[in-house]
């Protein structure tokens, strides 16, 4: 019989599972359009920041409530050992999330066929902040190897 530690990670294990199962059938009859079901990904991921967190929205740049959710992301989850925010203007953003905790199960669903992760909670929860202060950007995410990571670009639309 399984220890209280194996029954744990036999559940994770079956919860990825599902995740993947479910997120490379979205993406397999969505393809590009399953961006369409992160938004309210990233408001759920947004609003327990907000309330549990202390993040703040309104009044602040584009930047700063991105840098902020990164800030997060690293030093309240543990999601990645460094997330550098770059902007030009309020026009682009690009963040390079080093060392994520996400990586091993991203490539999963590339292996699934996903080819872009439209399900990661850094980008969803950037992009739900963005369109709360009216900023509409397109977003995209790709691997980054070097970085062991993933580098995620919104630019204004």
């Amino acid at each position: 019989m399984a220890t209280e530690q194996q029954k744990q990670q036999h559940q994770l294990r079956l919860t990825n599972m599902a995740l993947v199962g479910i997120t490379a059938g979205v993406w397999q009859t969505l393809g590009d359009s399953a961006f369409a079901l992160s938004g309210p990904m990233g408001n759920q991921i947004l609003d327990m920041m907000e309330k549990e967190m202390g993040l703040e929205v309104a009044g602040e740049s584009p930047q700063a409530v991105v840098s902020e959710i990164a800030r997060i992301f690293v030093d309240e989850f543990g999601f990645a050992s460094d997330i550098q925010v770059e902007a030009q203007g309020d026009e682009k953003l690009r963040l390079k999330v080093c060392d994520c905790a996400n990586r091993a199960f991203t490539d999963k669903l590339m292996e699934a066929g996903v080819e872009k992760p439209f399900i990661c909670p850094i980008m969803n929860a950037c992009q739900a902040a963005l369109r709360r202060m009216g900023y509409r950007m397109r977003e995209d995410v790709v691997k980054w190897v070097e970085g062991k990571g993933s580098i995620i670009t919104f630019e204004s639309i």
